[in-house]
C-alpha cells in the first residue's frame, strides 16, 4: 500500500498511527523522547507526546490517489514553488539551495 507523509498537531494523534519521520522532543535543551520513523503510536506514546508538549508530528497516511492524480498534484506543487521564487536571483547559491530544498520537499 502506498503512503504519504502528513504533518498533524499532536492534539489530533491517535494510537495506531504510524510515524512518517523520527520524533524528537527536547525540554530545557535535553532530549526527553525519541520515537523512530515507522513506529506505530501506542496509547503510552500519545500520553508521552502530550506530557512533553510536542506540537506537530509526521505520520504516514494511506495514499489512495491515482498515479494520474499524484502526477497532477506534483506538477501543481512545482508550479507553486516556481511562482514563489519567480523574482529571486537563483544565481545566488544560497537562494538556489533553498529553492532546491523547497522544491524537493513539495514535490516528494
Amino acid at each position: 500500500m502506498r503512503t504519504r507523509h502528513q504533518y498533524i498537531p499532536v492534539t489530533d494523534i491517535e494510537p495506531g498511527m504510524v510515524l512518517g519521520e523520527t520524533v524528537q522532543v527536547a525540554e530545557r535543551g535535553l532530549l526527553s523522547i525519541v520515537l523512530p520513523a515507522g513506529h506505530p503510536l501506542t496509547p503510552d506514546n500519545v500520553n508521552q507526546l502530550h506530557t512533553h508538549h510536542a506540537e506537530f508530528i509526521c505520520i504516514d497516511q494511506p495514499d489512495e490517489r491515482s498515479d494520474e492524480q499524484i502526477t497532477l498534484d506534483t506538477e501543481q506543487a512545482a508550479q507553486r514553488v516556481q511562482q514563489i521564487f519567480k523574482d529571486c536571483n537563483l544565481d545566488d547559491p544560497t537562494l538556489l539551495e533553498l529553492f532546491d530544498q523547497v522544491m524537493a520537499y513539495r514535490t516528494a
